[in-house]
């Protein structure tokens, strides 16, 4: 009688958003990966975003979609098809991706409620809409892991998207951490990285903002480095200009090679954007200024060493889940009235404390 091969079984998760988001899957990847020890994972994201999530193994396997191209969908169906899917999580709420998930054969189908779901998944699973983002998306897992779900489910996780009143927000519990904790000594180093970028225009704080933070730092014998990614140049160049003690890196670097760059600094200062959870998801001190946007939205930076740096006194925030190419009333008063002496203070803080760890 012939021998029966069959193919190993895979884990799929389908998180198409954008890098700040994805990252903020570490923890539901590791949480995979621990359940699953002897099958692949396998991930499918926007295009340019899978590098870091292969080289750091944090998963096996990555499928890059591009977006609006109907045979980028396609060709990765027919790939993803020729597998032994075992599990599909579909993170991404978009009716694409929960679309593209239709297409896909495996033999459970996890995904967050919604009324098109009901068509497509096997498991829906209820959108904690007041939790941080990471704990939303590991919550994706509770009708599969018992654990999980019993760990989860013993309380309200939104009092971590509450900092106090000097920005500090709530320690993440150690079971639920994103970086692997030890591995990082940084509290001798020297170097500060500043991401002044954003996709969105309203979301990025003052360039003067960021030039007097840079002298700061600079005058007081730290290294400076202001990044980003290409179309970030511009602005870090400009910044540059009033802070020329700094080297910019923008533009020069993957973003495999930013977050191992990021590993060797003090500190992080960035709006709230990807670089805000690069630094979180290694444990590296960081410095969010919120604009536009509000931590009661879920997506706070996944670490102990982060501080909230925003606008508290405006009724105007938040106005809109990403924020505005424009402000919709004309001030901008969420960034323009946050002070560099805040965001200095703010760092100051971390990397004493961080030093005192160390």
């Amino acid at each position: 009688m012939a021998e029966v091969f069959t193919k190993p079984s895979s884990q799929l998760v389908i998180q198409t958003a954008f890098l700040g988001d994805l990252i903020l899957s570490i923890p539901l990847f590791k949480q995979i990966k621990s359940r699953y020890p002897h099958g692949q994972l396998i991930l499918v994201c926007k295009a340019g975003l899978g590098d870091y999530f292969l080289k750091e193994k944090i998963v096996d396997q990555v499928f890059e979609i591009k977006k609006n191209d109907r045979g980028s969908y396609q060709k990765i169906i027919d790939s993803l098809n020729q597998l032994n899917v075992d599990h599909l999580f579909c993170v991404h709420r978009s009716v694409r991706s929960q679309l593209f998930s239709y297409q896909i054969k495996a033999k459970n189908k996890i995904a967050f409620k919604s009324f098109l779901g009901r068509f497509i998944f096997n498991d829906l699973i209820e959108f904690k809409t007041s939790w941080p983002e990471a704990l939303r998306q590991l919550y994706i897992l509770s009708s599969t892991n018992a654990k999980i779900a019993s760990a989860l489910n013993q309380q309200d996780w939104s009092y971590l998207n509450r900092p106090d009143a000097s920005g500090h927000l709530p320690p993440i519990p150690a079971t639920l951490q994103a970086s692997d904790l030890g591995q990082v000594n940084n509290g001798s180093s020297k170097k500060i990285a500043i991401f002044p970028g954003s996709v969105w225009a309203t979301k990025k704080w003052t360039e003067d903002g960021f030039a007097k933070t840079a002298n700061y730092f600079s005058e007081h014998g730290y290294q400076v480095f202001l990044m980003g990614g290409p179309d970030e140049k511009d602005i870090c160049l400009r910044i540059q200009m009033q802070s020329p003690q700094c080297q910019v890196l923008a533009g020069s670097l993957s973003i495999a090679d930013s977050v191992h760059f990021i590993k060797t600094c003090a500190l992080v200062v960035a709006n709230d954007s990807a670089p805000t959870h690069m630094a979180a998801c290694q444990d590296i001190p960081v410095v969010s200024i919120f604009g536009p946007t509000v931590l009661r939205m879920g997506f706070r930076p996944w670490s102990s060493k982060a501080i909230i740096v925003e606008n508290n006194n405006l009724d105007c925030r938040p106005c809109g889940k990403h924020g505005h190419q424009k402000c919709p009333l004309g001030h901008h008063h969420c960034m323009k009235q946050i002070a560099a002496s805040t965001v200095i203070d703010a760092g100051l803080q971390l990397i004493n404390s961080n030093n005192l760890s160390h």
